[in-house]
């Protein structure tokens, strides 16, 4: 009895063993499902950062434009004006009776060359009945010639001192902000002296210098990131406006003009900013890959598998740096190798595989 026990032990584990042996082998013949890659080749590119000063790109210090005794300032240090409006007002009681005098002379002028007109035309008359000699006509037209200049002359000098009389009012020139007054009401102004300074902080450029052997790597328009010190957390997007090709001699530099958008106000002028340009590096290409693609080995270096005639293959790689696009690989990869990025935990050596999806 525990002999035939034995006996059928012994033939149940060997059906178990048989059994277990085919659904391996069933198994061995299913291909692994994995996701592939192909290397992306990028330039490298370094950050280069710069500091500079902010300065507003329109900034004016207000002069009037005729000598003259201020009798009204409508703004004060900080005030916010539009373009157009009448910042300060000169007396103008001296230029409104030159005014006066002018409109005088042009109606006196206009009686005149009325006058003169119909002289001639009654001079034209009487010559064609032969009543008068043509030497007087042509006496009377050129004293109408003579009147019709008289009248020019008049209709310049009033319009001269209309626009003498405009200028006793400082308009400005464009939006912005009061920042310095200089004169106040009473005081005898010149022209060229400066009694309002206004700047516009709606547009503000920061002025940097970049060495010299930069000077291939920048180019007008480009898109750079700017950190004002005032606000380290803030980064804001910039263009660069201009680039002067003329490098300073003593400092080995050439200078670089960023614009920002200052809607916000929250740059200063006068303050210093940073620049961060960005920096292709032409001469070196990297090879780069996810970094789900890659694994560890034994010794601690990294590994991937790559699919060739359907079988995964393990290959050793060496690394460079890692960046937002991925991680640089400086050896042991080609452009054309077909990296798997999902499935690669459980691969072994050689195992036969099929690619369910090939990614961009």
């Amino acid at each position: 009895m525990s002999s035939r026990y034995c006996l059928q032990s012994f033939f149940y584990t060997f059906c178990l063993f048989i059994l277990s042996g085919l659904i391996s082998v069933s198994q061995a013949k299913e291909n692994m499902v994995v996701d592939v890659i192909k290397p992306v080749i990028s330039s490298s590119s370094q950050i280069l950062r710069l500091s500079g000063s902010l300065t507003a790109e329109k900034h004016s210090m207000l002069s009037p434009r005729v000598d003259g005794l201020i009798t009204k300032v409508n703004v004060d240090s900080g005030s916010h004006v539009k373009k157009g409006d009448v910042l300060l007002l000169l007396d103008p009681v001296m230029s409104e009776y030159e005014l006066k005098q002018a409109k005088a002379t042009v109606t006196r002028v206009i009686a005149d060359r009325s006058e003169a007109d119909r002289m001639v035309k009654e001079a034209q008359g009487l010559v064609t009945r032969k009543t008068l000699p043509q030497n007087e006509l042509a006496i009377r037209k050129a004293n109408l010639a003579l009147k019709n200049a008289e009248l020019l002359s008049a209709n310049a000098s009033q319009a001269l001192i209309e626009e003498t009389l405009r200028r006793h009012e400082l308009i400005a020139p464009f939006s912005g902000v009061i920042s310095n007054k200089m004169s106040e009401v009473g005081e005898w102004v010149s022209r060229g002296n400066p009694v309002l300074e206004l700047v516009n902080l709606d547009e503000i450029r920061l002025d940097i210098n970049v060495p010299q052997e930069h000077f291939a790597d920048i180019n007008r328009g480009a898109t750079v990131s700017v950190v004002s010190d005032a606000y380290p957390d803030q980064h804001l997007d910039a263009t660069i406006q201009s680039i002067v090709p003329v490098s300073n001699s003593l400092a080995r530099a050439f200078l670089v003009r960023v614009t920002l958008d200052n809607k916000t106000l929250s740059l200063l002028p006068g303050t210093s900013a940073t620049a961060e340009f960005n920096i292709k590096i032409t001469n070196d290409k990297q090879v780069l890959i996810p970094r789900d693609a890659l694994l560890i080995n034994s010794d601690g270096s990294r590994s991937v598998f790559i699919i060739k005639d359907d079988k995964a293959l393990r290959r050793k790689v060496e690394l460079g740096r890692t960046t937002a696009e991925g991680v640089n690989i400086t050896k042991g990869l080609s452009v054309d190798d077909l990296v798997v990025i999902r499935g690669n935990e459980v691969l072994h050596h050689e195992q036969l595989v099929s690619i369910n999806q090939t990614r961009d």
